[in-house]
């Protein structure tokens, strides 16, 4: 390449960076000055824009893009007919100067180059066949760095430069990002450091808790010594050579663990500042991804015949710009859907006495000091979820049985499944299913979640939750069939541990009661399929409860090891999607460990069915007798099917038709367990359920309620009058009463 070419290449690419700059403040400009209604107002915001135009016409005209220069030329002789009158502000002329800098931005920046704003690309490149006066392989984004604090207005203007001046420099994001990754791994060196000043530490402790021992024993050779003649005196004398050395290398071993305990932290003093500072370079405020909406809202709603207006706030907060890139890409779903499906048209929100503009908000905000939150809403017509429900049991979902059960807050998050599509055409702006289903996996490998709720004719909101740093995080670290695994710790509520006869079933799922709620308990190695150990009924069970979105479930695990900084690894392209696992670590002992999948734990514990969620019992010896079940059912025909399935499997039965007869027949005639409907007279299950544990003699005798009513009131009632297990007869399987009464008796 020649001096000239070369030198020709660097000046477009600095066109391009300025030109995005000029291209981005005019789309601002425009829309500011569409709103505006004070007159001096409008002719401020005008002048701005013309000066911009003007100027990117000069630059242009530098890189020999006379293209470029000609277009800006045309717009210049529209601007300055309206600032001399001649033509007046209205909704043909805002149109035409922004189709005006759609082309320009299209000519700029062909298919594959960076564009001013989400979909502005698009429609210019529709109306005009562009030219390609820029590289065809995209230069490098850059960041504009602010290496100081700026002056103060008094400081004289020919006073020299000092340490505080406000100065910038341009510096390529691929640079930065790749000298922030060096930073992090430097988490790693840290850990390491920790990890062997924390072994030389236990070394010297063991090295010194012989210390009376080598004390005793050199006294008792310098004794041999004096006394013995021959072997024994030369064999006290090499003890106590060997006793004057051991404490030798103790003193050495005391001033190695000093000296590592300076470094470590002295390396920590450096990294941890250094890894702050490398952060803030990668840090900006999301009105950078965020603002560019506005005009995609104003063209999306013209393309349909629709008004609406966008806001923003909390665009001032700032944000890694990794996650800011990875977040752009789902917003854009987010809003064309909101515009197209949400966004009725004016005539439509006149009759439902709604003004003729919508209006779509995006808030942010943060959560805490992990994770941030990004609420978009809209005023429109909401999300019809009888639709929704008729196109999950189209796509096979869910069975109407579950539909009909299902929460309309969990039916609605239907809407993120792959294919999934409540609009009866297809359009270039939405109707195939596919973007929200991006939505919910962006979200979910940024380490977040998505939730959307709604109300039919008042419109919607989607909540995004995702987390502030993009490798660093701190995490629990627990151990699972004997290997250790890694769970955000973002997500954990609380870790704990409880008795194995505090784990009550319920619905044929094993629960726990932590602050006053029952939670499912799912085993994560049966989730994880790593081959589960037998509990035996006398040990206590530790779990950690986990929560995505509005779920929560306490996971059981062997031990919980702690909290500590961890930096996540992703797995690489041979195992780029590995259910329940989002990538992996090395701690500080050199060990990969696993980072898991919280969405993807949900999703198996809930859909992986009760074998493989429960946890496992360890056998205990088979009874030499019949188990004996008393079976407890006012319907005559429900007692006769319970009786028939139970003999069937070897159970010795018999059967009472109210509470009050189970209960009387239990104080003369005890059995081993009792099965149970709530609804029955005279005694109902609740209160036969209260009636045995309060009787001494049959307080520990197993109970199992099987009924009809599954709310979680009534369910949670079941739990704190005493049943053993708690089965709804509209999801009963008959292998599953009977594996209960086994795990029971």
């Amino acid at each position: 390449m020649s001096d000239h070419e070369a030198l020709l290449k660097e000046l477009l690419a600095t066109f391009a960076i300025e030109a995005q700059e000029h291209l981005d403040a005019l789309s601002s400009h425009l829309l500011a000055l569409e709103r505006e209604e004070e007159e001096a107002g409008r002719q401020r915001l005008l002048e701005g824009v013309f000066r911009r135009v003007h100027t990117l016409k000069g630059a242009a005209h530098a890189v020999n893009l006379a293209d470029v220069a000609h277009d800006c030329q045309e717009l210049e002789e529209v601007l300055a007919e309206i600032k001399r009158g001649e033509a007046e502000f209205g909704v043909e002329i805002f149109d035409l100067l922004h189709r005006e800098i759609n082309r320009l931005s299209a000519r700029i920046f062909p298919a594959g180059a960076p564009t001013a704003a989400p979909g502005a690309a698009q429609q210019g490149a529709s109306q005009t066949a562009p030219h390609s006066p820029l590289p065809t392989a995209p230069t490098p984004p850059v960041i504009a760095v602010t290496t100081a604090q700026a002056p103060t207005p008094a400081q004289p203007r020919h006073a020299a430069p000092i340490h505080g001046a406000d100065e910038t420099v341009r510096v390529s994001a691929r640079l930065l990002e790749t000298l922030l990754l060096h930073s992090e791994e430097l988490v790693s060196a840290k850990l390491a450091a920790s990890v062997l000043q924390e072994e030389l530490s236990t070394l010297v402790g063991e090295v010194a808790e012989r210390g009376a021992e080598r004390d005793r024993a050199l006294a008792a050779a310098r004794r041999a010594v004096k006394k013995g003649t021959g072997g024994e005196a030369s064999l006290a004398g090499l003890l106590e050579q060997g006793c004057l050395h051991e404490r030798t290398v103790e003193g050495r071993l005391r001033l190695l663990e000093k000296s590592a305990e300076k470094h470590t932290r002295s390396l920590q003093a450096l990294v941890d500042p250094l890894l702050e500072e490398m952060k803030k370079l990668q840090l900006l405020p999301c009105s950078s991804i965020l603002d560019p909406f506005a005009k995609l809202v104003r063209d999306l709603t013209r393309e349909l015949g629709k008004e609406a207006d966008f806001s923003l706030s909390g665009g001032e907060l700032e944000f890694d710009r990794r996650i800011l890139a990875e977040l752009k890409e789902p917003l854009l779903h987010l809003v064309r859907n909101t515009v197209d499906h949400g966004i009725e048209l004016p005539q439509a929100r006149e009759a439902a006495g709604k003004p003729r503009r919508g209006t779509v908000s995006v808030e942010v905000r943060l959560q805490d000091a992990n994770r941030a939150e990004l609420i978009l809403a809209d005023d429109g017509c909401g999300i019809d979820l009888e639709q929704v429900k008729r196109s999950a049991l189209r796509r096979e979902l869910a069975t109407e049985e579950t539909l009909a059960r299902m929460p309309d807050a969990e039916a609605l998050q239907f809407i993120f499944e792959s294919g999934l599509s409540t609009s009866g055409t297809i359009s270039s702006i939405s109707g195939r299913g596919v973007g929200l289903a991006i939505v919910r996996e962006t979200l979910e490998r940024l380490g977040g979640h998505v939730s959307v709720t709604s109300m039919p004719g008042t419109g919607t909101t989607f909540r995004l939750v995702f987390p502030l740093s993009f490798a660093r995080m701190r995490a629990l670290l627990v151990q699972v069939a004997g290997r250790d695994c890694a769970i955000p710790a973002a997500v954990v509520e609380l870790s704990a541990r409880v008795p194995l006869s505090e784990v009550k079933r319920v619905e044929n799922r094993d629960t726990v009661v932590a602050a006053g709620e029952v939670l499912p308990l799912v085993s994560l190695a049966g989730i994880l399929e790593t081959g589960r150990r037998s509990i035996e009924p006398d040990v206590t069970v530790s779990y950690v409860i986990l929560r995505a979105a509005d779920r929560r479930i306490a996971f059981a695990v062997d031990q919980v090891l702690g909290v500590q900084e961890i930096l996540v690894k992703p797995l690489g392209r041979q195992l780029s999607r590995v259910r329940n696992v989002a990538g992996a670590t090395v701690l500080g002992s050199g060990r990969v460990v696993p980072v898991l999948n919280v969405a993807d734990l949900f999703r198996s514990a809930l859909g992986g069915g009760a074998a493989v969620a429960s946890l496992p019992l360890a056998n205990t010896p088979a009874r030499q007798a019949r188990v004996s079940v008393l079976v407890a059912e006012d319907s005559i025909t429900s007692r006769t099917l319970l009786k028939n399935i139970l003999e069937a499997s070897g159970f010795l039965v018999r059967t009472a038709v109210d509470g009050a007869d189970a209960m009387a027949q239990l104080k003369t005639d005890p059995c081993d367990v009792v099965v149970s409907d709530i609804e029955m007279p005279r005694m109902d299950g609740f209160e036969l359920t209260r009636s045995i544990r309060a009787d001494a003699k049959l307080a520990s005798l197993p109970v199992i309620l099987v009924t009809g009513l599954e709310s979680r009131t009534d369910r949670e009632r079941g739990i704190d009058v005493g049943a053993s297990a708690y089965l709804v007869k509209s999801s009963f399987d008959q292998t599953n009463l009977i594996e209960v009464i086994q795990k029971l008796t």
